[in-house]
């Protein structure tokens, strides 16, 4: 007996049909074929909400514009910022410099946006050593109650008492070597004191909280609870510090430079008002000397302040649902809407 091969009863599959016999059929291959959609990005809802407030949308817009204006400075001029006498000096604003020139034969609008790479860098420098300083210490001050919290209270209270500006002016008068990486420092290392008690007075509404009495149950470490719980849930207090830190920065890099404190040598928005100073254009009438780098860090800090308006109120729920405030009437608007109202319902005025 052999064993052969068992036949199947399962009959063979039909042989597929061609385009003729499907479009006889009335179906269009067209139909047939796969169709795939474009896989759509989910953008966070606080992305959205903060792209849907005017004034963030505003701030981050003029914000944008001055950085792609610094990183792209080689593309709006070939003028060189820092080379004496390429232009006729003392000129004012036309098509070929739309800033002007110096007295030195400089070209204001080069020096405008290549000065705006230094002075940004150096206040988001400085802006972010503050803010780092400020949210360990601050919220550190309120996890720890006792010494480091007083420690921490003390050293605060003592840097809120002296005003920055006159602190850096003092600490870079005996500094013989000057920069934007002293100020940068300078200024980092003076700015975290108010930032610091928001953050504190923030965080111990927080230390109570079961997240944070779980995470300590648990063992976690300082650093994990301090960085990984209360960090997280304060993200847009720090954002709107760092935003409000970075404005200030600005204005004190800008200040320092102009009272003689910076590198003449860099090109920055400060050092542009120093030589604008020490060259007398007030009194000469050259105003685009001092007034295209002073409307360059005011954008700034208008943007700035846009930005951070944008922050709060989209973070904070009271602010993004407060409703429209209602015109307020007048004393004459008020008499008169009074005295309509009493004749329509039968009633005179009596004086």
């Amino acid at each position: 007996m052999s064993i052969g091969t068992p036949t199947s009863n399962v009959p063979a599959a039909p042989d597929p049909l061609d385009d003729d016999q499907l479009a006889d059929a009335g179906i269009e291959t067209g139909d047939l074929r796969p169709t795939f959609t474009p896989r759509r990005i989910k953008v966070p809802p606080i992305v959205r909400s903060f792209l849907a407030n005017k004034k963030a949308l505003f701030g981050l817009s003029l914000f944008s514009m001055i950085v792609m204006a610094a990183i792209c400075a080689p593309l709006l001029t070939s003028a060189d910022p820092n080379a004496l006498g390429e232009f006729e000096p003392r000129l004012h604003p036309s098509a070929t410099h739309p800033f002007g020139t110096t007295d030195y034969g400089q070209d204001v609008f080069a020096q405008a946006v290549y000065g705006a790479r230094v002075s940004l860098l150096v206040a988001a420098s400085a802006a972010l050593i503050a803010t780092v300083i400020a949210t360990t210490f601050g919220l550190l001050a309120a996890y720890r109650p006792g010494f480091i919290d007083d420690t921490v209270n003390m050293f605060t209270n003592i840097f809120l008492v002296i005003p920055i500006l006159p602190l850096l002016i003092v600490v870079a008068a005996f500094v013989p070597q000057r920069g934007p990486v002293l100020i940068t420092f300078m200024i980092g290392l003076t700015a975290w004191a108010g930032e610091t008690r928001i953050l504190r007075g923030q965080a111990l509404g927080l230390r109570g909280r079961d997240f944070i009495l779980a995470a300590k149950m648990t063992g976690e470490s300082t650093f994990k609870i301090v960085f990984g719980e209360f960090v997280p849930n304060m993200i847009s207090r720090i954002v709107a510090g760092f935003i409000l830190t970075f404005q200030a920065a600005i204005f004190f890099e800008a200040a320092l430079e102009f009272l003689g404190f910076g590198d003449p040598h860099k090109v920055t928005w400060g050092t542009m008002l120093f030589w604008a100073a020490n060259g007398s254009a007030v009194l000469s009438g050259e105003w685009w000397d001092f007034v295209f780098p002073g409307l360059a860090i005011a954008f700034t800090i208008v943007a700035l302040v846009f930005l951070q308006y944008g922050v709060d109120e989209v973070s904070n729920p009271k602010l993004r649902n407060l409703p429209k405030r209602k015109r307020k009437r007048g004393p004459i608007s008020n008499l008169i809407r009074m005295t309509v109202g009493s004749r329509g319902s039968g009633r005179g005025v009596t004086t």
